[in-house]
């Protein structure tokens, strides 16, 4: 494969950051949720306390998979980190494999590189092998974390080797994807879209206990059972799926033009609305499809939860264990109401995140150069782009809560849930809003410190998430905005959070601005062959 061993320098040396950056994250997080959780469970009463709590009720199934070796600490460490795992090694393959492959063909890098003696295939082979080598160093990581916490083999080994051979699948039909469509957000749609659908298949499957879980590659890397005897065959399935998406990228990469997809791309009107000669209505017309896609993913998130109150009540609600797990300090549902609400919030910051990202992208494509030669100023710019994407955080949170709240209603017969979920929902928009600021701001102060947003959301993710399983200290999840807001709707809206969320917010907003209009905006072209202080003269030696 020609220019293989270029690519892959070129694909390092511009991604390493973000690739450590998942590595260390990863790692960080389930070595952080080992040990925490071995400490906690640290007898034999305490892991037969918590399989028979487990075992009281399968509507928790749906989001952590049917738990599997409970009597063991690695099978509770594994239903633990089940709901992470799941979401965050296909994320990081999805991610990953976008911005390596129609990430750097978008903006013209790879036409660059490609006019010398490079295969048409080697940018994305490239690609899958840095992908899978960092699955394989957290894989390792997490393998050492178990062998030093007495898990046996080999158990210690086959559930790291599952969680990334997951990763790599979900990397590989993004792999295949981004020959379909150019745009980088379709992309990355098909990679979410698929998620999505495994993430239910296998939460549909978990709670009937049938064969629905068989048809979602997170069902196979749970079907190894890796601590309730393990076995590695249903690896097969994912090896072989993944083999036969990688075989259709390397045909279907050499039947398409650089820049295109297998499936053309809708062209635009010859001439442009009125609706998009202002900047507001330029960057609805950006951010519109985002913000459809997420309402749709975060109304399905909702309603699947919140069906599932009326089962989770039942099984917390005599249940110390579980109740740990949620939080305490609230009834059985509301704790879970609260952890799922807090999941919402993620998923509206998420949004903003990735909307701030796609600004970057236009400045990175030059199209930003060409619309600021105009009338516009950056200001003027940038205000209306924060705008769009703080209404567009809202609305999210608006689906969400309301879809949250129809589906407990439904569950429980309660009709004064609708509105009280909806409002305490809506009570984290300022927090939730906090994080994209952040990655604003590191923006505006020089764009290729976009990903700040991602390190931020990231720490908070965590913080909502595992931070009771953690056990982390008061004073570090104070740092998290979402903790200002209080465990609503158990506990009252701490209004003096939402205010100083805010507040947060809205002192990012100014220093953005006042930062992006004293930097150089690129122009592109210039850009092109410099990122990440790579030559691409150097690279090609």
């Amino acid at each position: 494969m020609n220019g293989f061993a270029t690519m892959f320098s070129v694909s390092w040396r511009t991604n390493r950051r973000v690739l450590l950056a998942w590595i260390i994250g990863l790692s960080a997080a389930f070595v952080a949720s080992a040990w925490s959780l071995h400490g906690l469970y640290d007898t034999p009463d305490k892991l037969a306390t918590y399989a028979k709590a487990t075992a009281a009720g399968s509507a928790l199934y749906a989001i952590n998979g049917r738990p599997h070796g409970l009597t063991t600490i690695g099978g509770v460490i594994a239903y633990e980190f089940g709901f992470m795992s799941a979401i965050a090694f296909p994320l990081m393959g999805i991610h990953l494999m976008v911005r390596m492959t129609r990430g750097e063909e978008r903006a013209g890098r790879l036409d660059l590189l490609r006019a010398g003696d490079i295969g048409r295939s080697a940018p994305a082979a490239a690609a899958l092998t840095l992908v899978t080598a960092a699955f394989s160093v957290i894989a390792g990581t997490m393998v050492l974390t178990l062998s030093a916490l007495h898990v046996g083999w080999p158990a210690a080994a086959l559930y790291p080797i599952s969680l990334a051979v997951l990763g790599w699948w979900f990397a590989a039909l993004t792999a295949m994807g981004a020959q379909c469509v150019a745009a980088p957000r379709m992309v990355t749609g098909i990679g979410l879209g698929a998620l999505v659908g495994a993430f239910l298949l296998r939460g549909i499957g978990a709670v009937r206990h049938d064969g629905t879980v068989w048809f979602s590659p997170i069902g196979w890397a749970e079907q190894t059972t890796p601590y309730d005897g393990p076995r590695w065959w249903p690896l097969l399935l994912a090896v072989l799926t993944g083999a036969l998406f990688i075989a259709a990228m390397v045909r279907l990469v050499a039947r398409r033009d650089v820049g295109q997809g297998l499936f053309a791309s809708r062209r635009g009107r010859a001439h442009a609305s009125q609706a998009i000669l202002n900047p507001v209505g330029l960057a609805v017309r950006q951010h519109r499809g985002p913000i459809i896609a997420w309402c749709v993913v975060t109304a399905l998130v909702a309603v699947s939860f919140g069906a599932l109150t009326q089962g989770v009540q039942s099984m917390m609600s005599d249940n110390d264990t579980l109740q740990q797990v949620f939080g305490t300090g609230a009834s059985s549902a509301d704790a879970y109401l609260a952890f799922t609400i807090a999941l919402l919030a993620l998923m509206c910051a998420a949004f903003g995140v990735q909307a701030v990202g796609s600004v970057a992208d236009e400045e990175g494509a030059g199209r930003l150069e060409s619309l600021l030669t105009g009338n516009v100023s950056r200001s003027r710019w940038l205000r209306a782009q924060v705008l769009v994407i703080g209404c567009g955080l809202v609305v999210v949170a608006l689906v969400g809560g309301l879809a949250l709240g129809v589906s407990d209603a439904i569950a429980t017969t309660d009709s004064g849930a609708v509105g009280r979920l909806l409002w305490s929902t809506l009570a984290y928009v300022p927090a939730a809003a906090s994080v994209p600021a952040l990655g604003v701001v590191a923006y505006c102060g020089r764009a290729r410190y976009v990903s700040a947003g991602w390190m931020a959301f990231i720490f908070v993710a965590v913080v909502a998430t595992l931070g009771d399983a953690l056990q982390l200290p008061q004073w570090v999840r104070d740092v998290s905005p979402l903790t200002w807001i209080g465990r609503v709707p158990g506990a009252t809206v701490e209004l003096t959070g939402v205010v100083g969320a805010a507040v947060l917010t809205l002192v990012f907003a100014a220093l953005a601005t006042v930062a992006f209009t004293r930097r150089d905006v690129s122009t592109g072209s210039s850009g092109l062959l410099h990122r990440g202080r790579l030559r691409v003269d150097h690279a090609m030696a």
